[in-house]
């Protein structure tokens, strides 16, 4: 079975040369691919709620956050911006973040394995077979709710994202005391991202009452670059209200 720790080892081995085949200096963003992707299947298609058709990035004192919410429910993963020797690592953004509209990023592109944005919002995938990263295709981000070019990221310009970390408990008791309920559709979604990102396909669910948000959690195996020692995938979901 293919492990993350081989992964990495892969990735270490093959650094200078894909490093060469990706031009980071013409890009105002790189990331890896499936987390964006998953991040764009659950952000909001309600064309009133602006900023949250949008997957963001930011940074997180030493981690980058890929996340997203359509309200209802909420995504993120989380990736490592220096190497255990203190080097930096592969993904870079803006100070202010990245913001990019998760419509056109919906559609799998089955080989990518990273993502650059360039300065016009021109998103280009990166991938192939073994450890190749050729620009196997690209689509154009720039328009959604005025924002045409990475510094329209800035929140003075875009305005700020909702701060989805203070939604996290910092503790569970996984004592629901009583039955609870969810969206179909809203798992539906989920478990299809576990299946195509997961090595085991399997979920952990952590809660502290019937009525407080769900946290579901999921082993993420990385296709490209360097990510934390055990890397999941997260989803926030809020139960549907019983009504006896």
């Amino acid at each position: 079975m293919t492990t993350t720790a081989t992964l990495q080892d892969e990735w270490a081995s093959n650094s200078t040369q894909l490093a060469e085949q990706l031009d980071t200096g013409l890009a105002a963003a790189v990331l890896p691919y499936w987390p964006v992707w998953a991040a764009a299947q659950f952000a909001s298609t309600d064309e009133t709620k602006d900023r949250l058709q949008f997957v963001h990035v930011w940074r997180d004192k030493d981690a980058l956050q890929i996340e997203s919410t359509d309200g209802h429910r909420a995504f993120r993963y989380r990736l490592p911006l220096w190497q255990t020797d203190l080097t930096p690592t592969l993904w870079r953004i803006p100070d202010y973040g990245v913001l990019l509209p998760a419509k056109p990023l919906k559609r799998a592109v089955s080989k990518a394995k990273l993502l650059t944005i360039s300065n016009d919002l021109r998103a280009t995938f990166h991938g192939g077979s073994k450890g190749s990263l050729d620009e196997l295709s690209s689509v154009n981000c720039a328009g959604t709710f005025s924002v045409h070019t990475a510094e329209d990221w800035k929140p003075e310009r875009s305005g700020n994202y909702p701060q989805l970390n203070q939604l996290w408990p910092d503790a569970f008791s996984n004592n629901a005391e009583k039955p609870f309920a969810f969206n179909a559709s809203y798992l539906k979604q989920w478990f299809s991202v576990v299946e195509k990102l997961s090595h085991n396909g399997v979920t952990k669910v952590r809660c502290n009452s019937a009525n407080s948000p769900f946290v579901m959690s999921s082993s993420y195996v990385p296709h490209a670059g360097q990510h934390f020692g055990h890397p999941e995938i997260e989803l926030l979901l809020m139960p549907v209200l019983l009504r006896y």
